[in-house]
């Protein structure tokens, strides 16, 4: 049995170590739910709001907006040890996801989508927010390329995207998107009697079609927390989805493996996809790997070191 509880939180793959400031706050807001006897779960929610709320990061407030630059549909989940999970998929105009998806994991489904998510969120009396933020805007204008140019990835090239166009908008005269603009926030926590939580939440990928939802919201795929320990996935979600990678690390850590080595061998099996990033939590230690800068941050609670790029 662990001696101290520990977190560890990242924000995204690709995003600038400097903004570990921001995980290490997290880390600090689950830590505290733990220090006061919080489920752990809800410690990594805790650690996600700080996240969500954050507009530097891609989820919640700063969510990355869609192929049509004006639409924001974001995903989270919530998973813990003994099995129980919560996800929302395609929500739109809430502040912070991750709190719909702990309230799907109290209700008899895994995963409500769209706008049967939002009017739970409303019913949970979350009033109607824009996550859009000038910056996010910004951010869209200057990484929106002409998909047909030289630069788009291969799947988009042989994809027709305009004749199967499905957003309310019309085509824009100057589409442009970002292939590396998929970046998640996670938290994974292990409390002191050994228990296991995590969290993720994202607002997906600009360069997405109306509906796409990635890895977050899929059991095992992003995050997944067991017996063995909890990992948060970050990066391109169908590569993600494909290896169903979040369960196949707590499988290496059940069998016996580190979490340094269960988190580089994450990054292994997807590496060249891109990005991948991963954290991860065992009994005994904490982890993070990346192909690429990620921020990120952990540490056992007391005046135990912080761990982090």
């Amino acid at each position: 049995m662990p001696a101290r509880a520990a977190a560890v939180a990242h924000g995204g793959v690709g995003s600038p170590p400097e903004w570990s400031d921001g995980c290490r706050s997290a880390v600090d807001a689950a830590l505290k739910a733990l220090e006061v006897g919080d489920d752990p779960v809800n410690a990594a929610l805790a650690g996600v709001v700080v996240l969500e709320d954050d507009p530097r990061f891609n989820a919640g407030t700063g969510s990355c907006v869609r192929l049509d630059g004006r639409t924001i549909q974001m995903d989270a989940s919530v998973m813990r040890s003994d099995g129980r999970f919560g996800a929302v998929a395609g929500v739109e105009r809430v502040k912070n996801p991750v709190r719909i998806a702990r309230a799907v994991m109290d209700s008899p489904h895994l995963l409500l989508q769209g706008d049967g998510a939002t009017r739970l969120a409303r019913a949970l009396g979350m009033p109607d927010y824009d996550p859009t933020t000038p910056e996010s805007l910004r951010r869209s204008r200057e990484r929106h390329a002409e998909l047909r140019g030289p630069g788009a990835p291969p799947e988009w090239k042989t994809f027709d995207w305009r004749t199967l166009w499905n957003f309310d908008a019309p085509l824009p005269d100057a589409l442009r998107a970002d292939a590396s603009a998929h970046d998640t926030v996670g938290v994974a926590v292990r409390s002191a009697d050994g228990r296991f939580g995590v969290a993720l939440s994202t607002g997906g990928s600009s360069l997405a079609m109306r509906g796409r939802v990635g890895d977050v919201p899929i059991l095992g795929a992003g995050l997944y927390a067991g017996q063995g320990g909890a990992a948060a996935a970050t990066g391109t979600g169908e590569r993600i989805g494909e290896a169903a990678l979040a369960r196949r690390v707590h499988d290496l850590l059940a069998s016996g493996a580190s979490a340094r080595d269960a988190a580089d061998a994450a990054v292994a099996l997807v590496r060249g996809s891109s990005g991948i990033g991963i954290i991860v939590i065992s009994a005994g230690a904490l982890a993070a790997a990346a192909d690429r800068p990620m921020a990120w941050a952990g540490r056992e609670s007391g005046p135990a070191p912080w761990q982090g790029p």
